[in-house]
């Protein structure tokens, strides 16, 4: 009877810290993929946002952009501290990428929107629409 219940004690003491090893790996996952969102998000609306005031002064506000990225973290519960932020225009685009570093882990994300001028695209269709009308009414004569 001593043997069986010293044999459950020498297995419960092997199996209790590999519970707690798997336990720790999967909660480390969840602050990853958490951090990761919330840093992915916040580099979507600074691009969108360096979108827009690159629309309207026609210069990108580097300064502007980065303190708006970090006041959009700020107040987050993030396992990754310290992000840092590189934002560049290329192409019609706005391209936003974050680090960040845990204890031995990094973490990087990269959000990006295209410079639109809705203007053009409008006015576009209301001369095509104002085209139209004319060769509509010179054929219908």
């Amino acid at each position: 009877m001593k043997k069986a219940k010293a044999a459950l004690t020498v297995e419960a003491a092997w199996l209790f810290p590999l519970i707690l090893m798997v336990w720790m790996f999967v909660l480390f996952g969840l602050f990853y993929y958490h951090d990761k969102n919330i840093l992915a998000g916040a580099a979507y609306e600074t691009a969108v946002r360096g979108s827009e005031w690159l629309h309207e002064e026609e210069e990108l506000p580097q300064g502007k952009l980065g303190s708006f990225f970090q006041e959009r973290i700020q107040g987050k519960l993030l396992y990754f501290g310290g992000a840092s932020v590189d934002i560049r225009e290329q192409n019609g685009r706005i391209q936003v990428s974050a680090q960040a570093e845990g204890k031995r882990m990094s973490l990087s994300v990269t959000g990006s929107a295209a410079v639109t001028v809705p203007e053009e695209y409008i006015r576009g269709w209301i001369r095509a629409g104002s085209l139209g009308n004319k060769i509509w009414e010179e054929v219908g004569n």
